[in-house]
Parts: C-alpha cells; structure tokens; sequence
C-alpha cells in the first residue's frame, strides 16, 4: 500500500457557543490522506496557526509522503528528520501540529487496513471506553452564569468538571479566581471532582497565590499554573500547595516532556495528539509517564482523537470532553459519540472510528 495524495484545509465551524447560545466561528484543520488501496485515513489540527499548519502540510510533507508505505510509522518519523529537517524530531509550534494530524490519518489507515480501531493497536489497555471530565467553566461567563451550568452539568451527569481560572486583571487579582472556584464548589457538593485551568497564563507569585487560595475546596488538579509550563517552576510550585499540578511540555515532543516528567514538574501527566506528533509520538510519553508512577490525562480538549491514546495505555486515566468542541463535532462528523455519565465509549470501527461530514467540510472550507 502506498500514501497517493495528502490534502490539509482549514475549516471555519460556525457554533453557538455553549449555555449563552452566542454565535460564533471555531477554526480547525482537516487532513486527509488517501492511498492506493482506496483507504483514506483523516486528521485534524486545531484553529491555532491552522493557515500555517495547512502550507506546511500541503508544500512539504505531502511531496515527502507520497508513494510511502502509511503504516511504517516509524520509518516515516525517521525519514522526515533527514529528508525535511531536524525539526521534525525537536518540533513545537506549527512542525508539531502538522505532524500530528497527519500521523493521526496514518493511524486512522493503519486501523482500517486491520479492521481495528486505534486504541486497540497502542496496547487496548481499556474494556472499550475512556472515563471523562467535562471543561464547562469559561472565563466568558458571569459568576452566576458559571453557577447555573455548573449546577446543570452535574444534573446531566457530569461529575468531573473543569473551569478556567485567570478570569481578572489578567491573574493578577486571584481573589475573583477564588470567589469563582469557591462557588463552583458549593454548588456541586463534594462528592464532585472539579480541576482547574490556568492555560499557561500565570506568573509563578500569582499562582502560588491563587493555588493556596483554592487549597480548601478539593481541586483535583491545577492545569497548566504559569507562564510557558515552566519545568522550574512547576517544580517549586508543587513544594508550595497540597493541589496536585497537571500539564504537558510546552515543546511538544519526546524530549521536553521527559524533562517534565524527570524534573518533578507534575503529579499528572497530560497528553494531546493534535499538538505532539501524534500517536506515534505521545505512546512513548505515555510509557514515559508509566515508568515515573504518573497517570495520563488528555489536556487541551479534542476527545474524540485523544480517547484513543487514554484508552490504549495501562495509566491512561481521563479525556477532556470539552463543551466547545462538541459542537465543532457535531458539525463536521456524521454521529460522533458523546460522553454519558463520565464516559466515552469508542466502539469497534476501525481506525479512528468516525466519519467525517464531507459535505461540511466542503461547505466550511476556508481559502
């Protein structure tokens, strides 16, 4: 079998963002590989540098790819070190991104050349589903509106819940953090797991801060607490809170996670295929993160390309089922699953297991 066309587009998915019901655009990136058998294998990237993303695709990689053999994952990895550039290996950024949706459609052909789904080729450590927790709180809402779904979430069972932090003056008032996260708690009761997500946009003083502040309501995790995942920091930060930190690299590859992982940085490990090479790549910090004692948790949402690799791995512990990505899904795939009562259930349709709504695709396709 042989790769006989690569195709990247960016798609603009119009939405209503969810519980205020405004409308909006969500970007995101589609790939496509096809091959000689007439097994095509998709991947997606998210709106982030999408533009760019697609030229590397479309200019560099797809010339490189054609008439290989999809399923020598390996052999693909190591040929675009040498044939396209070093980057291809210590990759971030848009490198990282391209690679990762096109090894996704790889994985997604391999899967069906073998009539399995993905999970099942990286280990099958799961019975055929992942547990999930739901990232519902954004900064966008009223402390009232984030009460009220919060309360509506659980309702519907939903009872592993994420919000945003970092809602004032940029992080530097801590105290609207903490007023927003000491309400969530009251309004779902104890019984609710509930983590919290910096994105990456803290100082480490503030963070410090804001982690002591939430100390007494029961955070699962504290998400991604400073500037640009600092390794140091983290570290530190762990010495100076009871919350367990959470977070992946923030250069997306074998290398810098295993200096997050050896340098103390996190209780939990997290992983996302669209930003870190792939399956074929964030496996092996998965087996990383094993050898340390670390669970494996999906971050930076994309459930259903993720759930794969959770569900594969012996640490794999939860997927991000994110509210702003449902309706991206919703629009772009014919029936994609949706999480019922903390789970995700991946079936046996091989590869990644969903198609793709060619006629949305068409129709949100961006120039």
């Amino acid at each position: 079998m042989k790769v006989t066309r690569v195709t990247a587009r960016c798609l603009g998915v119009p939405i209503l963002f969810p519980f205020t019901e405004t409308p909006r655009t969500e970007g995101m990136l589609v790939c496509q590989v096809e091959t000689d058998e007439g097994i095509t294998g998709h991947g997606i990237s998210r709106d982030q540098e999408r533009f760019a993303v697609r030229e590397l695709i479309n200019r560099e990689i797809a010339p490189f790819l054609t008439g290989r053999d999809p399923l020598a994952n390996e052999r693909i990895w190591n040929d675009a070190c040498w044939e396209l550039g070093m980057s291809y290996k210590v990759r971030d950024g848009v490198v990282a991104r391209a690679c990762g949706a096109v090894d996704q459609a790889l994985w997604d052909i391999k899967g069906k050349h073998l009539n399995q789904p993905i999970y099942k080729l990286l280990g099958g450590a799961s019975a055929g589903y992942v547990d999930t927790y739901t990232t519902f709180g954004f900064n966008v809402y009223s402390l009232e509106e984030l009460v009220a779904l919060a309360r509506l979430k659980v309702r519907q069972g939903h009872h592993r819940l994420k919000m945003q932090v970092v809602a004032a003056q940029r992080g530097m008032d801590v105290s609207v953090d903490v007023a927003r996260v000491k309400a969530v708690r009251e309004a779902v009761g104890d019984k609710v797991m509930l983590m919290v997500d910096g994105n990456s946009k803290m100082d480490f003083t503030h963070a410090r801060e804001l982690a002591r502040g939430m100390e007494p309501y029961n955070i699962t995790w504290f998400d991604d607490p400073v500037y640009v995942k600092d390794i140091k920091l983290m570290a530190e930060l762990r010495r100076c809170t009871t919350i367990p930190l959470a977070a992946r690299a923030h250069g997306e590859n074998l290398w810098d996670n295993r200096d997050m992982i050896m340098g103390g940085a996190v209780d939990v490990m997290q992983a996302n295929v669209l930003d870190g090479g792939g399956y074929t790549q964030y496996a092996k910090v998965a087996h990383m993160a094993e050898m340390f004692h670390l669970p494996l948790a999906n971050g930076g949402g994309w459930y259903l390309q993720n759930m794969h690799l959770i569900a594969g791995v012996a640490n794999g512990w939860l997927t991000e089922f994110h509210l702003l990505r449902e309706p991206i899904y919703d629009k772009v795939y014919l029936n994609p699953p949706v999480a019922q009562n903390g789970r995700l259930h991946l079936g046996d349709r091989p590869g990644i297991g969903v198609e793709l709504n060619q006629a949305a695709v068409e129709e949100y396709t961006e120039a």
